[in-house]
């Protein structure tokens, strides 16, 4: 009896966890589904003094990420987290071999560009890049 008395307490208690406030977390994972939606693809910009040609990267649905001219950065997987693209990424063929994960800020994203700036620093401070198609 008293199992049953814990189990029909702990279902109240789960039903009351799952009211209508919390469709703001759905509300909020359809935003980062269609980000990450409008993110899948390959992203470039100007390489700086070589305007003719551009670097960047492409991203994939399964969250694989690669570096699109760029020969010494090589990014291996992303993720999208509210405003905020993560970029994990290793170093090649220089002297001090290293990796991380790029932090990057979104100030503006649609179907065909994307702006951003780094995590940390001046806001100022913001990279451009446009969908191909």
């Amino acid at each position: 009896m008293k199992k049953q008395t814990i189990l029909w307490i702990a279902l109240g208690v789960l039903t009351a966890c799952n009211s209508p406030s919390g469709n703001k977390n759905s509300d909020s994972t359809k935003d980062i589904n269609s980000q990450r939606v409008k993110l899948i693809g390959k992203w470039l910009q100007p390489i700086p003094g070589m305007e003719s040609e551009k670097q960047g990267f492409e991203l994939y649905e399964n969250g694989v990420a690669t570096s699109l001219n760029i020969h010494t950065l090589q990014y291996d997987k992303w993720m999208v987290s509210q405003d905020t693209l993560f970029l994990w990424y290793h170093t090649e063929g220089v002297q001090q071999v290293s990796n991380g994960v790029d932090t990057l800020i979104i100030k503006k994203l649609d179907v065909n560009n994307l702006v951003v700036s780094s995590a940390g620093t001046n806001t100022s401070d913001e990279d451009t890049y446009t969908k191909e198609k």
